[in-house]
């Protein structure tokens, strides 16, 4: 009758020893204050990849900042990679400066077998975006993937927050890992209920980071409050329609207008940055994010939020999934006890 609590506790210990890569998206950071958000996006298989953006007003001071590196889905392609080991030795470079510093996984898990999951790279890259920030606002840095992986890896999300004594009170909330493609609901949850929404100071603004998409018959549906928002959320936008550039990220250069028809498909009416304040009513303690991809190929890697409220939590749905060297070790220990394409177009 003890097998059954020790095995619960091999297991237990297993899963603490090593790491878990986040399925869904959750909390990463909440700051609230005079704080803004920068986001952008490169994919390409090209040597370099190209140059990713930054907004950095002078004199800003940089409260946080990442760069995630989305690789193509495992075993969709057998040589994806799948752990920090992988991307920290694939060359990765940011104006010129060797990223050898990831240290989490992250990335969805699709409905399809044949898909598998995608294990997106996150380092945090504070120190070094706060030493080349120096002359504001506007920022251009070349990214480089390296040569092994600059197919499988889709591309580079960079993620900066930052602090300014110009800008509104409000809150920056960054959640990553990866909405499932069958569909899953955040909750945003504000410290008190939201003032007058039609004040036209008042701004709701989100960021989606979207990998492995072309867009169009291969999107996600977006809705807030339970009302369509988009239908047409993924491509390519950043990158290319290629694997190693199917990549797009909401932030510089692109517009917070929302799809004029937020039941199309088109991918050109959605760059994946989102204006809130409609689906949002005075007096509200939270609101619901809800996404789902019908082709259940796209990965939903980070979401950025920039609200004019403080933001309190935000509630993530569930589940880790174990890292593969957790699973086989895993696997090895249980044993033990009881042995004593994404292709061009999905």
């Amino acid at each position: 009758m003890r097998k059954p609590v020790l095995l619960v506790g091999i297991v237990a210990v297993m899963l603490l020893m090593m790491g878990t890569a986040r399925a869904d998206l959750a909390t990463v950071d909440i700051f609230t204050g005079h704080v803004g958000l920068s986001v952008d996006a490169i994919g390409s298989n090209s040597s370099p990849v190209g140059d990713i953006q930054a907004y950095i007003p002078s004199g800003a001071t940089i409260l946080r900042a990442y760069l995630y590196s989305a690789g193509t889905p495992y075993p969709w392609y057998s040589n994806s990679p799948q752990t920090v080991g992988n991307y920290n030795g694939a060359g990765i470079t940011l104006a010129g400066n060797s990223i050898t510093n990831f240290d989490t996984i992250v990335g969805a898990i699709s409905d399809r077998a044949d898909i598998g999951r995608w294990y997106t790279g996150r380092a945090d890259v504070t120190s070094l975006i706060s030493g080349l920030a120096t002359a504001g606002p506007n920022y251009s840095w070349s990214i480089s993937e390296g040569s092994a992986l600059n197919n499988r890896i889709d591309g580079e999300v960079l993620v900066v927050v930052y602090e300014d004594p110009g800008l509104p009170q409000g809150s920056v909330a960054l959640l990553d890992g990866g909405q499932k493609t069958g569909g899953e609901t955040t909750v945003v949850n504000f410290v008190d209920p939201l003032a007058d929404v039609t004040d036209p100071d008042f701004f709701a603004n989100m960021s989606l980071a979207i990998s492995f998409s072309t867009g169009d018959d291969q999107h996600s549906a977006i809705d807030v409050n339970g009302t369509r928002l988009s239908t047409s959320a993924g491509g390519y936008d950043d990158g290319g329609l290629f694997d190693g550039g199917l990549i797009t990220a909401g932030g510089i250069g692109d517009s917070n207008v929302n799809p004029s028809d937020p039941n199309s498909t088109n991918r050109l009416l959605d760059d994946e940055l989102y204006n809130l304040v409609p689906f949002l009513s005075t007096g509200d303690t939270s609101f619901s994010i809800f996404s789902q991809n019908d082709s259940n190929d796209d990965n939903i890697f980070f979401m950025g939020l920039n609200i004019a409220a403080e933001v309190g939590s935000v509630n993530p749905p569930d589940g880790e999934v174990p890292e593969p060297a957790t699973m086989i070790l895993l696997g090895s220990g249980l044993l033990g006890l009881w042995g004593a394409r994404k292709k061009f177009r999905k």
